[in-house]
């Protein structure tokens, strides 16, 4: 990948607050050479399509944003570096390289290497060599986790606590590779698994947020939080890490992947929910001094 695997955007360092936003399946950057059987279109359903530019007036508050340039179906920053399905190798993982975990997920094909884009439908025409998958972890997973966990320990070392949400959005009904296929969803999703990845506060105060302007929210069902607010989320340290799903009919033309009329007006409420949340942190910081 010739442009850098992650952007970053930072306040003004005199305005700079203890929150970070992350974006990690925003990326549609594909590296030169990569082949797959998918279409444009299926490789589109699993583009968390816009959600860096929808938090992005975050940073007018204080706040920091990181966003993954790759995209998921390349390698996912959501889930463990070892989490790799054996079947998707066309050689044996070497042993040098440490032993492989695949969860559930990778189970359900949508581990650290995606298996398929949508049900029945491969994302790779053969199986990968370890080699090629060791690069993709060493030039997009681990960059992205650097400037993520840099910028959490800044701040947490500056201001002894800090507050994390983690962006993404999901489809309006789960699928055949989701645990709730064929159920609708709500609006929002906040994932902080189940209570151990942040304060029951800070997830009162986002789900809150968005309730009070009509939004529907569940919480931890059917997304709990991925390996990011798992890694990240300790918040008997004060690190404090929210995993929020927003469902795209909310401002995006599924089937094609467009802006729907009401994105800019969806835009200013996380803008303006993003200004919240600003306020909350602000107002534990000063308790804290």
């Amino acid at each position: 990948m010739s442009s850098p695997p992650v952007s970053v955007r930072f306040p003004d360092p005199d305005a700079a607050i203890p929150l970070v936003f992350d974006s990690p399946h925003s990326g549609m950057r594909f590296p030169d050479g990569f082949q797959t059987p998918a279409t444009p279109a299926q490789l589109r359903t699993a583009w968390d399509a816009h959600v860096e530019d929808l938090w992005a007036g975050a940073v007018d508050f204080g706040a920091s944003l990181i966003a993954a340039e790759f995209p998921r179906v390349l390698i996912d920053p959501n889930r463990a570096p070892d989490d790799i399905d054996p079947a998707l190798l066309g050689a044996p993982w070497p042993e040098a390289w440490g032993e492989l975990a695949p969860t559930g997920y990778s189970q359900r094909g949508m581990g650290l290497i995606r298996r398929d884009i949508l049900p029945g439908h491969p994302l790779h025409a053969a199986p990968l060599p370890p080699a090629r998958i060791r690069q993709w972890i060493e030039t997009c997973h681990t960059p992205y986790h650097d400037a993520l966990s840099g910028r959490l320990e800044t701040l947490h070392t500056a201001f002894r606590a800090v507050w994390h949400i983690d962006c993404h959005s999901m489809k309006s009904r789960g699928n055949a590779m989701n645990i709730d296929e064929g159920d609708v969803r709500a609006d929002i999703v906040l994932g902080d698994l189940d209570g151990s990845s942040a304060s029951a506060e800070f997830s009162e105060q986002v789900a809150h947020a968005f309730t009070r302007r009509g939004y529907t929210v569940a919480r931890n069902s059917p997304y709990k939080g991925g390996y990011i607010v798992q890694r990240y989320g300790r918040p008997a340290r004060h690190r404090h890490s929210l995993q929020i799903e927003i469902n795209r009919a909310l401002y995006l033309d599924e089937h094609t992947a467009e802006k729907s009329v009401s994105y800019l007006s969806f835009k200013q409420s996380l803008t303006d929910i993003a200004g919240n949340l600003a306020a909350y942190v602000r107002s534990q910081v000063r308790e804290a001094q």
